[in-house]
């Protein structure tokens, strides 16, 4: 605890100052009826245990989201309280407006100190200690001090477009968002047989050549889907720590993977979800997983500058995913041996699974590429970006022959990108 004099009483003490010129006795006389003033004010200023502070924190905050933090001051004491507080952020945090809150308390009551936090970045943090100004009665003096807190919090990915995205299917404008309109096919996509058509029957499901053969309107039958598997694979190789504006690329690859995983749970298919680099560091078994419990799992997931291993990857798969899955990789391809590595290895895996790359372009090498040529060096740094991007564009089209489906898109349209290619594949019932 340490005593400070306020704005008031330095305003008060320059304005004596001039009494020197005039008269020194003078001059101290009032400097000491100030400093016994100070005094006496500290002295009045409430003791610790007549103040009671608490903090209401979060425990989860989406990335791109705000939320409230709010402190309680109780005044135990007989005379209104005027106190300042702040406290210590965790570092994927900021503050929105005014750093310290500035309120007066009445006698024996409680006053809130709300103030909005904003993210800056995904992971886990801790809300520190709160710093605690008490003023005197006459304003002169402050008595500070602080109390030991220790609040967590998580920054978590993509929760808050999970739930944007909710509200415009609610809202049915999907569309203007850049998804398309699946049509369900009755209870089920696979072919089971032929039987004769029964009023009531969706026309839809007439088979026109069985019907031409027997003379009679033949309708074909569907046996109820089976629960499938998505896998979504994500790379946190050190291609994804590039930002796109103030997000890694990243944080755009796992907005969408949680969007597919709602999505997926919404058509009652099981979401698994792994995430490596140049080792596993997270691996969750397909299953009715929640998006929540997914978040959970991608919010201290940082992309790392390591070169991706992407056979250690794909092995571990093999051993913990047996049943045929739609297996989501994210990832990009630029660099010629990596490209080379997820080529190989997703090819390998359409033996067993359905493999979908989504690779996420990176528009500053785009821009690059198509800059114009004014001296040396830049036309050396486009040269080179028109290299990778012809080898990335050679990456993709060989898995596109070996089987594998390919969504190459920008980062900020990887939701529906990802979305309608998992639609198409349950339309299609490519599983």
């Amino acid at each position: 605890m340490s005593l400070l004099p306020s704005g008031r009483w330095l305003a008060l003490l320059a304005a004596a100052a001039p009494l020197f010129l005039l008269s020194p006795a003078v001059a101290l006389g009032v400097d000491a009826v100030l400093v016994l003033l100070l005094i006496a004010d500290a002295l009045s200023i409430p003791p610790e245990d007549q103040l009671r502070l608490e903090r209401r924190t979060p425990a989860r905050i989406s990335l791109g989201a705000r939320a409230e933090v709010e402190i309680r001051i109780g005044n135990r004491t007989r005379r209104r309280v005027r106190v300042r507080v702040t406290d210590d952020l965790p570092p994927m945090l900021e503050r929105v407006g005014d750093d310290v809150a500035d309120v007066w308390i009445p006698a024996r009551q409680e006053e809130r100190a709300p103030y909005t936090v904003a993210t800056l970045r995904r992971g886990d943090g801790v809300f520190g200690d709160l710093h605690l100004r008490v003023a005197g009665p006459l304003g002169l003096a402050w008595r500070q001090r602080r109390i030991e807190r220790g609040d967590e919090v998580r920054v978590v990915p993509g929760v808050l477009e999970v739930k944007r995205y909710r509200l415009l299917g609610l809202r049915n404008r999907l569309r203007e968002a850049g998804f398309r309109s699946v049509r369900q096919r009755g209870e089920g996509g696979s072919f089971e047989s032929l039987r004769e058509y029964v009023r009531g029957d969706d026309p839809r499901t007439l088979d026109w050549k069985a019907s031409a053969r027997r003379g009679g309107l033949i309708v074909k039958q569907f046996e109820l889907e089976r629960r499938q598997n998505v896998v979504i694979a994500i790379d946190a190789g050190r291609l994804m720590t590039q930002k796109v504006g103030e997000r890694e690329r990243l944080d755009y690859a796992l907005t969408a993977a949680l969007l597919l995983a709602d999505v997926a749970r919404v058509h009652d298919d099981a979401v698994g979800l792994l995430v490596f680099s140049d080792r596993v560091e997270a691996f969750i078994p397909p299953a009715r997983n929640s998006v929540s419990r997914l978040a959970e799992a991608l919010g201290e997931v940082h992309a790392r500058m390591v070169e991706p291993n992407y056979p250690a990857a794909f092995t571990y798969l093999a051993r913990h995913v047996r049943k045929r899955s739609l297996l989501v990789l994210f990832t990009d391809l630029i660099d010629p041996l990596a490209s080379a590595a997820v080529v190989s290895q997703l090819t390998r895996a359409a033996d067993r699974h359905l493999p979908l790359a989504v690779a996420i372009r990176n528009p500053d090498l785009e821009a690059a590429a198509a800059q114009t040529a004014t001296d040396e060096a830049t036309v050396y740094r486009r040269a080179a970006a028109e290299e990778l991007l012809q080898a990335r564009a050679a990456a993709l089209a060989a898995m596109q022959r070996a089987g594998v489906l390919v969504a190459d898109t920008r980062p900020g349209d990887a939701v529906p990108a990802v979305v309608n290619r998992y639609l198409d594949v349950k339309r299609r019932g490519m599983l």
